[in-house]
């Protein structure tokens, strides 16, 4: 039924069936209302007829000087006219955009109050979230705006610190303040403010220049903010931070998409509930709105950590309208560990409530993990024995790990900001070695060398490095790393090792065949032996299958070391060598490298030759004389045998006589004794002879 039935003008009607209408006594005492107004406070008419005003206001309200004013200036028949906070049956806040108007009776005395009002509660709240989303961003973000042509309007205290100007400074001048000369006057520049001016947004990262010259690298949009009908307005840019990627957002609510276009954002109930997410939130996590609208923040946490009392506490301060911000670690769609860098910022009301709580963040999972990455590294650089050592591109040192500290005796504080060279080298560091190095570092090559330093206390001792240049994203030089290791026992026994080859070398003759048994490499000793100047006029000589058998090439392939007497022939002759050969073999096992070592015994095998002749011709000599004697003993014999004859045949006259017969007889017989003898001594030495000459 209508509030006022007996009014039958349209308008009227209209109004009644269209505004929120509710008639007071000059005391505030409700006379009646109608059914729009009833709907929005949540009365009935029964409830409040007859009830004071103040029913609908809160008790601060109410008790107030103001309060006693607004009626009294009401009761003097003063209009008013304004945005009206009320409370409804429920304690709810409803907002009126209303007007009080005193009704005049017969004679112009005011004799009551009729407001008329509107219920703009869901604009209110909307205002209200957008103010506070607005108040959040202006906490963290860079904001200035222009007019279209690029003049400066105003700018946040945000920006005046970064780029460090005062407003005076800065404001009716002109954006190209803020670049350098050649980008000021390029096309590009011109097409810039143009393509603003037509409304199209722009965003990326900007060189900018600060007050003092100094450049500033920002992240930032340029958003055109529109009029009701679409027509540009003015620009307003929102700048951030690269590295701290925090929100520094608008002053609209234009402004605020704006931040949504380059950020991700969320928004939660007090309780965590999530209200709504942009694409940016949803593409770093992995789900669609649908997966995770009305669920819980905690779908985002381990399961440890939400059921932590931190947790609880952490909702707990947002609820309480207490800002949060920091780098999180957060779980996305399939478990995927997801590190953000977020602000959670409480939305007010206008009376301070906390509304609900958006999130602004930026994925920084891959700075995380690089940092991880370096953690470890770190680790390894301070536990390993090895040296570690950073310079800069000036080749100046800005770290060095407890490795070198050990191994150098210098700390960091002692060699910081140094040359490397200038405290390590020493007076027998190699200066080849070192003009290597520079070479190297000069043209940012990463090597390996081997050099001898010194310590803190003037030991030398020598050291492996390795260098590596670092290049930044744009192929600049930033630093080189270098990764030490001691090797002076190894060294040490190399360089030994490197003078017992070289004795060797001096009096042994080497030759070396390489993997496919071609003639590789021959010493000087073995080129003045062969009497040849190089070694492809010694080729022909040193073919590897004419050097050795088939059974010495087969022990050889095999792993095997022969010792086998070769002889050559050279251009002086035949060459006699006594061996050993050895094969060398690779990583895989394969034959590598044949390596000979020979020792020549061609003037031995020589003198023995001599020798052997020698003696067969004196043993010769000796037989024949051993035959001489032989037959002399023959002949005295004889000569023996027939004195006793003729003793015998003359009687007692031949008795002396046989006495002489008998001891001739009996020399004969011990010089046919001794013939023997020597027969058989040169016989025994000739037989030694072909032996030794055989081993020889």
């Amino acid at each position: 039924m209508p509030w006022l039935p007996f009014i039958t003008d349209p308008v009227l009607k209209a109004l009644d069936q269209s505004q929120a209408m509710i008639e007071f006594g000059l005391d505030g005492k409700i006379l009646k209302a109608n059914q729009n107004f009833l709907r929005a406070t949540g009365y009935s008419l029964a409830e409040i007829r007859g009830r004071h005003h103040s029913l609908f206001v809160d008790a601060q309200e109410r008790d107030g000087a103001a309060y006693r004013t607004f009626w009294r200036d009401l009761a003097q028949g003063m209009f008013k006219q304004a945005e009206f906070k009320r409370m409804g049956k429920d304690g709810r806040e409803v907002w009126f955009q209303a007007t009080y108007n005193p009704i005049r009776g017969l004679g112009g005395r005011v004799v009551k109050v009729l407001k008329i009002a509107a219920d703009i509660t869901d604009e209110k709240r909307k205002a209200i979230d957008l103010a506070g989303q607005v108040a959040a961003i202006h906490k963290s973000q860079a904001v200035i705006e222009f007019a279209l042509d690029g003049t400066i309007l105003d700018a946040n205290a945000n920006f005046l610190t970064v780029m460090g100007y005062t407003l005076a400074d800065i404001q009716g001048r002109h954006h190209s303040l803020f670049v350098d000369a050649a980008y000021r006057d390029s096309p590009a520049y011109k097409s810039f403010w143009e393509e603003l001016a037509r409304g199209r947004y722009q965003a990326g990262q900007f060189k900018r220049l600060g007050k003092d010259g100094r450049e500033v690298w920002i992240e930032a949009s340029y958003n055109p903010i529109l009029d009701p009908s679409g027509k540009p307005l003015k620009v307003v840019k929102y700048a951030a931070d690269v590295t701290e990627r925090t929100l520094r957002a608008a002053d609209s609510e234009g402004q605020v998409r704006a931040i949504g276009k380059a950020m991700a954002v969320i928004e939660f109930a007090l309780d965590g509930t999530i209200l709504d997410a942009n694409d940016n939130f949803l593409t770093v996590m992995g789900y669609s709105l649908a997966d995770i609208k009305g669920k819980r923040h905690e779908l985002f946490v381990e399961p440890e950590y939400r059921k932590s009392v931190e947790y609880k506490d952490f909702w707990a301060s947002l609820a309480r309208g207490e800002y949060q911000a920091g780098r999180f670690k957060r779980i996305g769609k399939g478990d995927r560990e997801v590190w953000i860098e977020a602000s959670y910022n409480p939305i007010l009301d206008l009376s301070g409530k906390p509304l609900k709580v958006v999130k602004y963040a930026t994925d920084i999972t891959q700075e995380i993990r690089r940092q991880e990455q370096f953690n470890i590294l770190s680790l390894v650089a301070d536990g390993t024995d090895n040296s570690v050592l950073i310079t800069g591109a000036d080749g100046l040192i800005e770290y060095v790990n407890p490795g070198f500290t050990r191994m150098s005796g210098y700390t960091l504080d002692e060699v910081k900001g140094k040359k490397p060279g200038h405290i390590l080298q020493g007076p027998h560091t190699d200066p080849a070695t070192v003009a290597r190095i520079r070479e190297k570092l000069t043209r940012r090559e990463p090597f390996y060398e081997e050099i001898l330093n010194y310590t803190k206390a003037g030991e030398p001792h020598w050291i492996s490095l390795s260098i590596n240049p670092i290049l930044s994203k744009t192929g600049m030089l930033e630093r080189f790393v270098s990764v030490q290791a001691n090797i002076n026992a190894t060294k040490l026994q190399a360089l030994e090792s490197s003078s017992r080859i070289d004795a060797i070398e001096q009096s042994t003759v080497v030759i070396e065949w390489d993997g496919d048994k071609r003639l590789a490499h021959l010493n000087a000793r073995a080129l003045a032996l062969l009497g040849v100047a190089d070694m492809g006029q010694a080729a022909d000589y040193l073919r590897y299958d004419t050097i050795f058998s088939s059974d010495e090439r087969q022990r050889l392939q095999a792993g095997a070391a022969v010792s086998p007497d070769i002889t050559l022939t050279g251009g002086s002759g035949d060459i006699h060598l006594t061996t050993t050969v050895q094969p060398l073999r690779d990583v895989a096992g394969q034959l590598r490298r044949t390596v000979m070592y020979a020792t020549d015994v061609t003037s031995r095998r020589r003198a023995a030759q001599e020798t052997e002749a020698m003696m067969e011709n004196v043993l010769t000599q000796i037989s024949q004389i051993a035959r001489s004697i032989s037959g002399v003993s023959g002949q005295t014999n004889l000569l023996a045998l027939n004195a006793t004859i003729e003793a015998a045949r003359a009687g007692d006259a031949g008795k002396g006589f046989a006495v002489v017969a008998g001891e001739v007889k009996s020399l004969a017989q011990r010089s046919a004794s001794l013939s023997t003898g020597i027969a058989t001594l040169v016989g025994d030495t000739q037989t030694r002879i072909e032996q030794f000459r055989l081993q020889a």
